[in-house]
């Protein structure tokens, strides 16, 4: 998401990730890896209640098409790391694109801890829309 922040801003779509994090969590992750778009932290997922995401069980991680692609990501310098206190491992997520209404245009609760719509099919799901003005330079 935030290698694409510029497409989604040419549609006219700013870009927000919820993490499931206590802000402390948070802070360290940002200290150590710059993001071009706003995180929010959601410790007690209020948000994944309110959109509906589910949890999983523990027999998900060992699923062929799971597997697959946590090997994938470690291929491509994963790591896999130990869960941070308050992590719910089996917590879900998705990706959702609202209205300047607030109304949900698109929906894709993921299945599974690795399963993510591609960027082109979020793209895809509204039209072409004046870019969202930047703040000008001073």
């Amino acid at each position: 998401m935030d290698a694409a922040r510029d497409q989604f801003a040419a549609r006219g779509c700013s870009v927000l990730v919820v993490s499931q994090a206590k802000p402390e969590v948070l802070s360290l992750y940002l200290s150590r890896f710059k993001w071009n778009v706003p995180l929010v932290c959601d410790p007690e997922r209020a948000a994944y209640t309110a959109f509906g995401l589910d949890r999983t069980g523990w027999l998900t991680f060992f699923k062929p098409r799971v597997l697959w692609g946590y090997f994938r990501g470690m291929v491509r310098g994963y790591r896999v790391k130990k869960p941070y206190a308050g992590e719910d491992l089996l917590q879900l997520g998705g990706d959702f694109i609202l209205s300047r209404a607030r109304c949900v245009i698109f929906a894709y609760p993921s299945a599974d801890p690795t399963d993510r719509p591609a960027v082109s099919d979020l793209l895809a799901a509204f039209p072409l829309a004046p870019p969202i003005p930047r703040e000008r330079a001073r």
